[in-house]
């Protein structure tokens, strides 16, 4: 079996979709991937080599600094992910993220609400996804007519107590958003409604450790895995095929690909449907937050209402339009759709993920809503995303 060193922490959910990508296209080509944690130093670097002597190499530079360390991969097809674009490969193929259209996606959301003031929380690190992010999102608020306020890390809750109200802040990353979050509430102001707070990763740990739950642009970190390994099947090809010298003069740009945003998921810290009470605002937090648990009940979200069940029932159908049995399936369906388009688990698990007891229940319900079964729903998915 070939081995395939992937240099890459898997310390974050993004870092690894990015490696479950890459795990996808190894299972068809009969791969081991073999994941080095540790390569802060070329002697590291040296020794994972030596030791694994693989056909190829991935390398994740996505928290470095600086150019590529090509003098150590030269004679290994290489493909590298997320470099800075100021210091692209003249050796080896590279997978970009276009961090910019995370930061469009995301900030849109904000300016949608047109907030009186906008402001932006980053690293602090000097990484450039987070310089061009910032770059983005002060460009979509300029066209806007406003300007951003970049917080500090230091006094975060006094600078955004100064913010004019409503503010709308994006953040870095969701853990950079987090932390805006917390400083916001600590200073005894309201989300969304004071405050409006989006992210980017949309990794749960940081988006749903909040009530309400950060909103937050998802990048195709997956696709990008798949893609990267595809990216680097090619390279081996051409040094199997006696082809491993590139052709002069297509170094820099020319070896370069870039993947984006996949989605973007929308939680309460945004905006709260219109005209809705504190009351059903709690209620629609909680559906979201438990709809695909098979014990949540009618009775759970009276509770979370704090009033009566007619009381609360009306109240819900009238604020929003739809029974609270509807928004329970609203959020299983968009569940099921969501798996279905990025997953291969079977129908039937994803049934029992969406909390539904009735395979043949959720089959005929999802006929009438899309006209097509699930099989065929993501079969048509996976055609318009390859």
């Amino acid at each position: 079996m070939d081995i395939i060193l992937f240099f890459q922490s898997t310390l974050r959910k993004s870092w690894r979709q990015k490696l479950a990508g890459a795990h996808m296209f190894a299972q068809e080509r009969g791969w081991f991937i073999q994941v080095i944690n540790r390569f802060n130093s070329p002697t590291e670097i040296r020794n994972a080599l030596k030791e694994w002597h693989p056909v190829g190499c991935l390398v994740d530079c996505a928290m470095s600094h600086g150019a590529p360390p090509d003098i150590l991969f030269r004679d290994v097809p290489t493909v590298y992910l997320d470099l800075d674009p100021a210091c692209i490969s003249l050796e080896h193929p590279c997978l970009l993220h276009d961090s910019a259209a995370e930061a469009m996606l995301a900030g849109g959301e904000l300016l949608k609400l047109k907030c009186k003031s906008y402001a932006y929380i980053g690293t602090g690190k000097d990484l450039h996804w987070d310089r061009d992010r910032l770059a983005q999102f002060q460009k979509d608020v300029k066209a806007a007519g406003n300007s951003v306020t970049v917080l500090p890390q230091a006094g975060l809750k006094e600078a955004i107590v100064k913010l004019p109200r409503p503010c709308g802040i994006l953040g870095a990353n969701d853990d950079c958003a987090i932390k805006a979050y917390h400083a916001a509430t600590a200073a005894g102001l309201a989300i969304p409604d004071d405050v409006a707070i989006a992210g980017i990763d949309n990794d749960e740990m940081f988006s749903e450790s909040v009530s309400p739950g950060l909103t937050s642009a998802e990048p195709d970190f997956e696709g990008a895995g798949y893609r990267l390994a595809q990216m680097l099947a090619k390279e081996i090809g051409k040094r199997e095929e006696g082809k491993g010298k590139r052709e002069e003069g297509r170094g820099g740009k020319g070896m370069v690909e870039f993947y984006g945003p996949l989605r973007l998921v929308k939680r309460g810290s945004t905006a709260a449907p219109s005209g809705t009470s504190p009351r059903v605002r709690r209620a629609l937090e909680y559906i979201r937050r438990n709809a695909c648990s098979q014990s949540i009940s009618l009775d759970d979200i009276i509770t979370e209402m704090g009033c009566s069940r007619r009381m609360g029932t009306l109240q819900f159908k009238k604020e929003t339009g739809r029974t609270i049995l509807a928004e329970i399936h609203e959020h299983r369906f968009e569940k099921a759709c969501d798996l279905l388009s990025r997953t291969q688990l079977p129908i039937a698990t994803i049934v029992a993920h969406c909390g539904y007891r009735s395979d043949a229940f959720v089959k005929k319900m999802f006929l009438a809503r899309t006209g097509e079964t699930m099989r065929d729903y993501r079969k048509r998915r996976r055609q318009r995303n390859s």
